[in-house]
């Protein structure tokens, strides 16, 4: 039997030990990503971190997402975009994910493929047999 999972933490000194940061704020972490982040991590952003927030902060979170993705790209990290949902009504439909993907510079299409890529080839080292 199979069983797959992955290892999430929103402590970044738990990098080495995870396979996803969850981060709130790129500008506060930059630092420390770029010191504790090992190749193959994936760094993810919500949505729902930004939900009820103004205009200008929404700005700013876009940015962020934005540098986030540069330092993913160089530091051969896996950038993620969840709704960060905990209840179904606060899920975010996949259009919607589509639509932010393509505001920060993203084609979704690749995106997600990308994505697939990344989770089988964490998901195959997780895998314990019985």
């Amino acid at each position: 039997m199979d069983f797959q999972y992955l290892v999430v933490s929103a402590n970044i000194k738990d990098s080495s030990r995870v396979d996803i940061i969850t981060i709130d704020n790129f500008r506060t972490v930059k630092d420390r990503l770029k010191k504790e982040a090992k190749s193959g991590l994936g760094i993810e952003i919500t949505i729902d971190s930004v939900r009820n927030r103004s205009s200008p902060e929404i700005a700013s979170w876009l940015q962020q997402a934005k540098e986030l993705i540069k330092f993913c790209k160089m530091s051969r990290c896996q950038f993620i975009l969840s709704s960060g949902a905990e209840l179904p009504d606060r899920q975010v439909s996949g259009q919607s994910l589509d639509a932010v993907l393509r505001i920060i510079g993203i084609e979704p299409q690749s995106y997600w493929q990308e994505l697939g890529r990344w989770l089988d080839s964490r998901l195959a080292l997780r895998v314990t047999r019985c």
